[in-house]
């Protein structure tokens, strides 16, 4: 229980820590009863949402219990649940058109839409101007710690609220996925809907690229990459490297979400309230909520043209490398490392392998693992198109019934611009090592 309200004077059953058993309490009406483990775990605004939910239920079902009174003497209280649903004595049905009306009250109670506007507006000025900030999304985060602390509720709640009230910056706040957090960004007014996102899992994302020929084909070429749970266009306006070296999203990219990354719908596939939602599409955290994602088929974002045209210009080179490599290994290393302008020397460096192995594979005189072979293409920061064509030449196919394969070829398509030690953190989740 999250919490209970009686509205008869009763006598129940209460644990008691200190006993470790049920012991009979008599309780007054007009009592409400909080569960002091939310103290603990969880945060002093769902304490403050339990209380204010129990008054609604006190102000406008209270009757309710008095007409149930007439033919029930053993109705005397709402058990509202941790679930997310309710319990009374009365009917089901209007105990869940109870339980629906006091959910949608109690945060509009706690945080009156016109004082909240308000506050909302003053701290993102405020925070824009300290942090010396550019979009409204890089302060949002500070934006909802602060209304969480001023109005008593929790982030979530707060987030929720700021969405309904136009606030769409608040959507690509506190978002964590494969168990890291993704950073906060926002996107043009209306691109977005309830049931959509930007942000996606790794497993997600390669399940809809296996599944989805249009995601494929946009990926095919190495044209999106897969950076921060995003699919992003590979164009510099985009995408940098940030100071550790791995790829990550621009701020620019960060702040027009709509121009440069791909949408996928949601779906919940678990039991749960439909009235929940909106507040578990918004609020994606480890939980028992299981999502179903799919590419918004479709969907046209628009990269602005001067970045198509130099990711164009990419592709043109990466093609005519592509026509110069034959069947002949020796003939292949040769031309990608000068094109590369590196050496054996650099690329065993940059792969942690000694490069007179390397050279002995490229020979024939060793056969190379596929891991090996993969590694040598990351090493090189080779294209799909390229990367294949070499995995080919070094009799190193890769096998599509091999899962650790797969997920090899998902990182040769979306995550070849990476630093080695970036893609071994991609690929460590699901058991496979280059």
């Amino acid at each position: 229980m999250f919490g209970q309200i009686y509205f008869e004077e009763t006598d129940a059953n209460m644990f008691d820590a200190n006993l470790g058993e049920m012991v009979p309490v008599h309780i007054d009406a007009k009592t409400i009863v909080v569960d002091p483990q939310m103290y603990l775990l969880r945060n002093l605004g769902s304490v403050n949402n339990t209380i204010i939910h129990e008054c609604v239920h006190w102000v406008k079902h209270r009757k309710v219990f008095v007409l149930e009174k007439l033919y029930n003497a053993d109705a005397s209280n709402i058990s509202c649940e941790v679930v997310g649903g309710a319990a009374s004595s009365v009917a089901r049905s209007a105990t869940e058109l109870m339980e629906k009306q006091a959910n949608q009250l109690t945060p509009r109670i706690q945080m009156p839409a016109e004082p909240f506007k308000v506050k909302t507006k003053e701290y993102i000025a405020r925070f824009m101007r300290e942090a010396d900030a550019r979009h409204p999304n890089e302060v949002m985060e500070r934006v909802i710690t602060a209304l969480e602390t001023d109005f008593g509720v929790s982030w979530q709640a707060a987030k929720i609220c700021l969405v309904e009230l136009g606030f769409d910056e608040a959507i690509g706040t506190y978002t964590y996925l494969d168990g890291h957090y993704v950073k906060p960004h926002s996107f043009r007014k209306g691109s977005l809907k309830v049931n959509q996102t930007f942000s996606i899992s790794a497993q997600d994302a390669a399940v809809e690229r296996f599944v989805n020929p249009e995601l494929r084909q946009l990926t095919q070429s190495g044209d999106y990459l897969f950076i921060d749970n995003h699919y992003v266009y590979n164009a510099p306006l985009y995408v940098q490297y940030d100071e550790s070296g791995r790829l990550d999203l621009t701020d620019y990219a960060r702040a027009h979400m709509d121009e440069c990354c791909l949408i996928f719908d949601m779906k919940i596939t678990s039991k749960v309230g439909e009235e929940y939602h909106t507040a578990c599409f918004l609020n994606r955290e480890d939980s028992n909520i299981i999502f179903e994602l799919k590419f918004h088929n479709g969907y046209q974002n628009a990269p602005q043209e001067r970045q198509v045209a130099m990711r164009k210009k990419q592709q043109e080179e990466d093609l005519s490398i592509r026509k110069q490599m034959t069947d002949d290994p020796e003939q292949c290393m040769d031309l990608l490392l000068k094109w590369r302008g590196m050496k054996y020397t650099d690329l065993g460096d940059a792969i942690d392998r000694d490069p007179k192995t390397i050279s002995r594979t490229v020979k024939g005189e060793t056969t190379p693992k596929v891991e090996t072979a993969a590694l040598i293409c990351f090493g090189m920061h080779l294209s799909p198109c390229i990367s294949f064509k070499l995995m080919e030449v070094l009799r190193c196919p890769l096998s599509p019934i091999n899962p650790a394969h797969q997920w090899i070829s998902e990182a040769l398509y979306i995550k070849y611009p990476e630093p080695i030690w970036a893609i071994r953190e991609y690929l460590a989740p699901y058991g496979v090592e280059i």
